[in-house]
């Protein structure tokens, strides 16, 4: 029998399992997510290693070390991919089933669940909830809610491409340039806890796009960072979000075409 008090210990903050998969379920429900996103699970290992292993600080080492080998031990019962995870674990009763059948701790298959919705799988976010306040944001955001564009994904399954977004501000009789500079702040949002003023001090600092930002020499980009800071009298410290950004930058995958 799985310890559900124990389970329900582990997601925390998450309310319950229910909660969990209505996550990931909400993130495949776009196009570009199952088809960017549905990597093997030896991919997926091999990106946990880059993604956590690299931090600078070293702060997730043992965490990495403990989701690799469960994501081997994954592969060895079959799971090919993630969107076959998520299908196998879908309901509390199939994840019960599934614990059940390879004999996995019930705990450490939670544990890369959380992960892959915390870390991984795009996050539904209202637009509104993207950038700080700024009165051009909210005066492009209207027309697109208009239009039934209300979340981030949303935002970037209708823009992903140069043609798509030329077509999308046409639609709502908005600017391109405006459309494509908030199509790119939604993609900026896919990064793992990349909050409002995370992705607010990335544009401030000069760098609109998750390729632009992955292209950029380090030191230029600490050099931005500070510019911008000191424009705004604040002090940006390199050690969290600039270098953070800037790495996962490289890693995430990648959807919007320029």
């Amino acid at each position: 029998m799985i310890n559900w008090e124990g389970i329900r210990s582990a997601l925390y903050p998450i309310r319950d399992y229910e909660d969990l998969s209505r996550r990931w379920r909400e993130g495949f429900a776009y196009r570009f997510v199952v088809k960017s996103y549905n990597y093997s699970i030896i991919e997926m290992a091999d990106y946990t290693a880059r993604l956590l292993g690299g931090d600078a600080r070293n702060r997730y080492a043992g965490w990495a070390a403990d989701l690799i080998r469960i994501f081997q031990q994954l592969d060895q019962h079959g799971v090919k991919n993630i969107l076959g995870l998520v299908e196998q674990v879908d309901t509390q009763e199939s994840f019960e089933g599934f614990c059940l059948q390879t004999g996995m701790d019930p705990e450490e298959v939670i544990n890369v669940l959380k992960y892959l919705v915390y870390w991984f799988i795009p996050m539904k976010k209202y637009l509104s909830e993207l950038v700080k306040k700024d009165p051009q944001y909210a005066a492009v955001i209207d027309p697109l809610r208009q239009a039934g564009i209300r979340y981030n994904l949303d935002l970037i399954e209708q823009g992903i491409t140069p043609d798509a977004r030329r077509a999308l501000a046409a639609q709502v009789s908005v600017d391109e340039a405006q459309i494509t500079r908030l199509v790119n702040w939604a993609d900026f949002s896919r990064m793992p806890w990349a909050s409002a003023a995370t992705i607010s001090n990335i544009v401030g600092a000069g760098y609109g796009s998750i390729a632009k930002l992955a292209a950029a020499d380090l030191e230029q980009v600490k050099s931005d960072f500070f510019r911008y800071g000191d424009s705004i009298h604040k002090n940006l410290k390199f050690g969290n979000e600039i270098e953070s950004s800037h790495r996962i930058a490289k890693i995430v995958p990648k959807v919007l075409i320029e």
